[in-house]
């Protein structure tokens, strides 16, 4: 399969353009919003291999405002882009197009698709305003009471402004009658308001969005019947294809701007964020998200940060690991890599990529990521920043086993459930916590100090819930070692009180992005 990259439009979207030479028909593929959007982010590049497969061309995008797109604050930014890249499938000689919607983004394809299109919504919410009514239930059970900050409102994985929120809710269904389906759970309906349109169940829905990226399952075959419904809507005949242009390089903004790169020999799929008149010892920092998800992050946060530290400066590089995003080849029973050597492996053709000297190098990491930066002994890099670490393991794992493993804890057997509360009633937490260290192969100690003592400066950003497995794992002790100000190969460990592991709440995001910031500028005071 081959996938074009780049950026289409202005505001710009970051679009990936799958386009055969002689194409029976295009499909523009929305994202959902928010979290759902990054987790379903591997299940809709799947989608577009199997409708190249079938001769159907394909975009996929991020909306201006969102993810690798430029800013934008324009409310009507996801429906216009949805037509945006509609327009580009024309442009490239497509004739006929479809709008495929998951979730959240059935509202905007059913919205930017006109009668005579295609339309597929799969799993879709009975209108914006339900969907918007939804997510702040979520959001107040998962974030909390200070979700709103300068009007601000922050859902599950996405902020939103007033505007957006109001256009959101606005979205509804109209009767159809065009060409559509709509793809639904077992023993749920359609959205009344589309009209009697052909509905099927399908299976899946609930294992990909559901649950957190972790234990996230690719619906291979709920895939399989969008391709083939799009697969019998589209005309026989082919028109030759031409590839429209795309902008290699984004312009953020007057000094700001980034660029699609490859890297290392499973060719990376990485974003690099650099500023004008960058400093040739400018430090060079490298970004890995948390759990299976891709370069954005949580709410876009390694968006702004990237972007924030190239304006300190800095040379920024915001990657996806193996079996994340746009890397390596995606298939519907694949195995996630967390905590295995290939991440490790992966990380370290990253920094040989970029040949950036050990003292000029910073790794940042969240969750999964943390660890992954922590492990980068190796490398030597100057400066180590791990957000929400929860696994300070020293023995890697086989791919697929971490995630089966968690499947396991948050859908245990009723034999797991009786020894699980066998194991809390009758060990003493002493006891426990001692397991707990062994499990993770001695703790904190044994986590830091092979950087440390290779004099890199390690920051440790952690909410409650962290702070407290940092401590019980014996952090405050490591601290105590390692903590002096001024040392060479110092650990700092920040405590959010208000914060949240997955950084869905907005005084977390804010910590980390002004705590990395001010950390790389501390390290490389001359590089500004």
């Amino acid at each position: 399969m081959s996938t074009h990259h780049g950026w289409s439009g202005h505001p710009a979207l970051r679009v990936a353009l799958q386009l055969p030479a002689a194409a029976r028909a295009g499909v523009v593929i929305c994202p959902p919003l928010g979290q759902e959007g990054v987790i379903a982010y591997r299940t809709l590049r799947l989608l577009a291999d199997g409708l190249e497969a079938r001769g159907v061309a394909s975009v996929r995008y991020d909306p201006s405002g969102r993810g690798d797109a430029a800013p934008d604050d324009a409310p009507d930014a996801q429906v216009r882009s949805a037509r945006h890249a509609a327009a580009l499938l024309r442009s490239a000689g497509v004739e006929a197009v479809a709008f495929v919607g998951l979730a959240s983004a059935a509202l905007v394809a059913a919205a930017a698709a006109d009668d005579t299109d295609g339309l597929v919504v799969w799993d879709a919410p009975a209108s914006g305003r339900a969907w918007v009514r939804g997510q702040r239930a979520l959001a107040a059970i998962t974030i909390g009471s200070d979700r709103v900050v300068d009007g601000v409102e922050s859902l599950v994985g996405i902020d939103l402004e007033p505007a957006e929120v109001t256009a959101l809710a606005a979205l509804a269904f109209v009767p159809r009658s065009g060409p559509t389906v709509a793809l639904v759970r077992p023993g749920a309906v359609a959205p009344k308001a589309l009209g009697p349109v052909p509905t099927a169940e399908v299976t899946g829905s609930a294992e990909l969005l559901d649950g957190t990226s972790i234990v996230a399952r690719i619906p291979a075959a709920a895939v399989d019947t969008v391709v083939g419904w799009i697969d019998a809507w589209a005309p026989t005949d082919t028109s030759a294809t031409t590839l429209p242009e795309l902008a290699e390089v984004l312009d953020v903004d007057t000094r700001v701007s980034e660029r699609v790169v490859q890297l290392g020999p499973e060719e990376l799929f990485a974003v690099e964020t650099v500023a004008s008149g960058q400093s040739e010892g400018a430090p060079v920092v490298v970004l890995h998200s948390g759990g299976a998800e891709h370069r954005v992050g949580a709410a876009d946060y390694q968006v702004a940060l990237a972007r924030g530290l190239a304006r300190d400066g800095a040379r920024v590089i915001r990657v996806d690991r193996r079996g994340t995003g746009e890397s390596t080849a995606v298939r519907g029973d694949e195995r996630s890599f967390f905590y295995t050597q290939e991440w490790l492996d992966d990380q370290a053709a990253v920094v040989a990529s970029l040949a950036v000297p050990a003292e000029r190098l910073v790794l940042v990491g969240m969750c999964a990521g943390a660890w992954l930066a922590g492990r980068a002994v190796d490398e030597s890099p100057r400066l180590v920043v791990e957000i929400s670490p929860n696994d300070y393991r020293r023995t890697t794992t086989v791919a697929g086993t971490f995630a089966d493993a968690a499947r396991a804890v948050d859908q245990p057997s009723d034999l797991r459930l009786r020894i699980r509360r066998w194991w809390n009633t009758l060990v003493p937490k002493p006891v426990r916590d001692r397991v707990a260290r062994r499990d993770r192969m001695g703790g904190v100690a044994g986590h830091v100090r092979p950087l440390v003592e290779h004099g890199t400066d390690i920051l440790v950003i952690a909410a409650p819930e962290d702070a407290e497995l940092f401590d019980r794992l014996g952090g405050q002790r490591a601290e105590r070692r390692w903590g002096a100000p001024g040392r060479t190969g110092r650990l700092e460990v920040v405590r959010v009180p208000g914060g949240d592991h997955a950084l869905f709440s907005p005084a977390m995001r804010e910590v980390v992005l002004a705590e990395v910031r001010s950390h790389v500028a501390a390290a490389f005071p001359v590089h500004a």
